[in-house]
């Protein structure tokens, strides 16, 4: 309504108490907040909040986005295996809303640092949403159940158990479809979540199409962080279908699809996955071209594991320009810190760079502990049967000398659709 004054059966009603919700919604709120910037203020800061828990009750919102830290600390707190089950089913004051976004969000930040703590938030936050009581509708429950499935499903992605996270979906999606959030940010995020997953498995088509929907979505929802993420996982799958010029040509221009003043780790994030496309079709100069100003943009947004991956884009930026000293360096660097990480597969691939490195000049004695370090570091419990194949026979070739840079390009080959981004 603007600066229009209110009526006089408005205000009568108003008064006496009369006057519907919807109407109050319509006409006398907005006036309130045209007259008032600090109530607009405070206005917009709970529309924040309200985006933040997933909930369309304002007073829900507030008192469950105060609660949810706490309440998580306490779960946090609780020993880990059967006690802490016990209370995510039996407690009631964890049986929030709130609480549920606040570890799914959670889960979400840790996936790529912890992808295990992320599945241990994410699987309580699905435990937790079949014990919502009757104060939340029952279709939105379905809908946050169905974002809870696909955030597990997430974290399994990335710990490797792809079979596991296609189950998830499935349920994931028979929630969504009985819910009220089907067309919201929650289905967009979903498909977003799913097209990793089928990316992971090879499947670029179906990939490709849950991208468009999602980002579609995204659009209709006014999403500008799902709009620029779902154009980064655009490029991701041209890159891994092996069509490199077409991922390099959509992240040439990130600026038409982020603002890096509002979303500056999702614009370096444009920028490194550039320079990454460069490496991967050889052109080496571009990407050496570019390392200083994606250096600099992770100075201010990127998290420690996207360094390490960088150190690891340093070390084959210097491989290619012939620097085979300062890449073997670069290399043993962070197989180091990937290990000590506990990400087995990365650590693998990086061995391998370093294994076809090595072949190149001859040191073939020098792959015996590559390998033993290779065997030990591969614990993913739902391994690729050919990769697992390919493994036994690196490691024979290793032990017997006569491993050659063709063998541990195949090998990285099959290796690299278990690695996650």
């Amino acid at each position: 309504m603007g600066n229009r004054h209110l009526s006089l059966e408005t205000m009568a009603k108003w008064l006496t108490g009369r006057l519907e919700h919807d109407d109050m919604l319509r006409e006398v709120v907005p006036h309130h907040l045209e007259q008032c910037p600090a109530c607009r203020d405070t206005y917009r800061e709970l529309q924040k909040l309200k985006e933040e828990v997933g909930h369309w009750d304002e007073e829900v919102v507030l008192l469950e986005s105060r609660d949810a830290p706490e309440l998580a600390a306490q779960l946090q707190d609780t020993p880990d295996g059967d006690d802490r089950d016990g209370r995510v089913e039996g407690d009631d004051i964890l049986h929030t809303w709130g609480l549920c976004q606040l570890l799914l969000r959670r889960s979400l930040a840790a996936v790529r640092q912890d992808p295990g703590a992320a599945f241990g938030l994410a699987d309580n936050a699905v435990r937790l949403t079949a014990h919502l009581g009757e104060s939340y509708d029952s279709q939105w429950v379905l809908g946050l159940r169905a974002r809870a499935l696909a955030v597990r499903a997430n974290a399994r992605r990335v710990l490797a158990e792809l079979r596991s996270a296609d189950a998830d979906f499935r349920k994931a999606r028979a929630c969504l479809s009985r819910s009220a959030m089907e067309g919201t940010r929650f289905e967009a995020e979903i498909l977003d979540l799913e097209s990793s997953l089928r990316r992971d498995q090879r499947r670029f088509g179906e990939a490709q199409q849950k991208a468009d929907r999602a980002l579609a979505l995204y659009r209709e929802n006014e999403d500008a962080h799902g709009v620029g993420k779902v154009y980064l996982k655009k490029a991701k799958i041209l890159e891994e279908s092996n069509e490199l010029e077409g991922a390099i040509e959509l992240l040439r221009n990130p600026l038409e699809w982020i603002d890096p003043g509002s979303e500056p780790q999702l614009y370096a994030s444009a920028r490194y996955n550039l320079l990454c496309g460069f490496i991967h079709a050889g052109r080496h100069q571009e990407a050496h071209d570019l390392l200083n100003e994606v250096r600099e943009l992770f100075r201010g947004a990127a998290q420690p594991l996207d360094r390490v991956r960088l150190r690891w884009a340093e070390g084959n930026i210097s491989w290619g320009l012939g620097r085979v000293d300062e890449a073997e360096a670069a290399f043993r660097e962070v197989q180091r810190q990937f290990l000590d990480l506990k990400m087995g597969i990365n650590a693998a691939l990086v061995a391998l760079d370093l294994a076809v490195l090595l072949s190149e000049q001859g040191r073939t004695r020098e792959l015996k502990p590559l390998a033993v370090e290779l065997l030990a570091a591969f614990e993913s419990r739902e391994i690729h049967r050919e990769s697992m194949a390919v493994l036994i026979l690196f490691q024979r070739a290793c032990e017997e000398e006569r491993l050659t840079a063709e063998l541990a390009r195949q090998f990285a080959s099959l290796l690299r659709r278990e690695a996650k981004p």
